[in-house]
Order: C-alpha cells, then structure tokens, then sequence
C-alpha cells in the first residue's frame, strides 16, 4: 500500500552541498577556465555597475536552522542589480540588490485519509489545507469490526501561492579578480508579498527574507559574467501572524549579468 501521494526524497545537508561547490570551483580553476582574464588588469569583468537575470530553485524544505515547515518547493525569476563598493587587488565587494516579481511556492496540504481493508484502498476526501508537516506514519485507526483495526493514512496534495520578493539589502564578495573562474559569496536581505499567507494558514500574507552562500562566477567576456549559486534560504514572517513555522531551504541559484 502507498502511504502517502507526496513524495520527497531524503535532502543532502547544506553543509555537504556548499562544500561540492566549493570544490567545483577549485577543479575548474586547475582547467584552461583557470586562465587570467584575456590579459586584462585587476577586475574581473570589469565595470562598476551591472545588471542581469537572476533565477532560483529549491525542491525541498526541512529544519536546517530555524524553519519547521516541510517539503515546500520554491522558485523565483527576476533581476539583479549590484554596485562597486571596493576593487582590491584579488577581492571585488559589491552591493547587490534584487526584484523578483515571480516568486512561486508550492505547499503540501492535508487531503484526507485512506486505509487498506480486504486489499483495497478505502479513501475519505476532505476539503484540502496546508500543513506544516508531512506525516508518512499512521494518524489513526480505522475500525474494521467489532475487534478488529487498521493503520489510518493521511492523503497529501499541494497547493501553489504566487508572490514577489524584494532583497533590497545586499552585499557579495569575488576573489581571484584575474582569473576567469571566481568563487564568491553573497548575504541578502529582504522580504516576500503574497496573496495570501504562507507557507500555512494564519501565518501572514508578509515575510521576512535573508540568503547566504557561496558561489563561482564564470567571466564570459570583458563585461559578461554567469554565476551559479548554493545559498541557505530562510523566510518567515517574525511573529506578525498567529503562527510563524518559516521555511528553510538550500537554494540553487543562477545570475546571467553584463558590467559597465
């Protein structure tokens, strides 16, 4: 019998996914990508300013710090904007603030219940709610006869939200401005809008936002550059609704932006 209709696999420690970025980046640094940039001078790509398309993936949510709320999936599509704030000999520090007008999450909900009698599924469907939780374990028993039980299931489904977020707040260093692999890392700042509360009912419709991690950027040409991303993700609405699970989640994120 199949216990549940939602699905997750076990989540990779954030620990160990920062760590194989971290080494990516140093076996693409030992490749020809390693290389210095074009003959260029301290700089990277160069330009004080820059701009580009950001998107982000998560699949899963679990308690990595100090969300509670399960097996929320998340993805967003906007812009980045950074600024010069330092040019060093190795290490580049910008600004970086971000506008992402489509920021999609997907919750698991409470469908109702099924249980196995006689080998077939007998299933009782209710209006869906969201939950913090996913419980792949028995909820209950089922009577079947005057001594006799079984295992109640619950059924999960899922519900999407569409929101924006706004990262206005932002700071993101590169190293190893000569060559054309760098790693960096990045901290943001910001806040989600949604139509309604999320992740569950009775949150609030207003949450708090801030991501860090570390990245390599690709310099693709003299003002061109692609950056991938594992960053820790953590939203929550900080007390303003009648309850606050927040949701944590290991982000892949990627930048493409051009330098002036």
């Amino acid at each position: 019998m199949r216990k549940a209709e939602l699905v997750s696999p076990r989540a990779v420690p954030l620990p160990l996914k920062a760590t194989l970025v971290s080494i990516f980046a140093a076996l693409v640094c030992l490749t020809g990508w390693g290389m210095p940039v074009w003959g260029q001078e301290a700089g990277g790509a160069g330009g004080a300013q820059s701009c580009g398309f950001t998107w982000s993936y998560s699949s899963d949510s679990s308690r990595i710090m100090i969300g509670e709320a399960e097996q929320r999936r998340i993805w967003t599509l906007g812009v980045e904007y950074t600024h010069l704030l330092h040019q060093g000999h190795w290490v580049r520090w910008d600004y970086a603030g971000s506008l992402m007008p489509l920021f999609e999450e997907s919750d698991p909900t409470d469908i109702g219940t099924v249980y196995t009698y006689n080998g077939e599924n007998v299933v009782t469907p209710q209006t869906p709610f969201r939950v913090t939780t996913v419980d792949y374990g028995p909820v209950g028993i089922e009577p079947t006869g005057k001594s006799t039980s079984v295992p109640l299931y619950a059924r999960y489904g899922r519900e999407s939200t569409y929101s924006a977020a706004f990262s206005p707040l932002g700071v993101r260093t590169s190293a190893l401005q000569r060559w054309r692999v760098q790693p960096s890392f990045a901290f943001d700042l910001g806040f989600v809008v949604s139509a309604r509360d999320i992740p569950v009912d009775d949150a609030d419709w207003f949450n708090f936002m801030f991501a860090f991690g570390p990245g390599v950027q690709f310099i693709t040409s003299r003002r061109s550059f692609l950056r991938l991303e594992y960053i820790y993700r953590h939203t929550s609405n900080a007390g303003l609704g009648d309850v606050n699970p927040g949701v944590d989640q290991g982000v892949v994120r990627l930048t493409m932006s051009r330098r002036w």
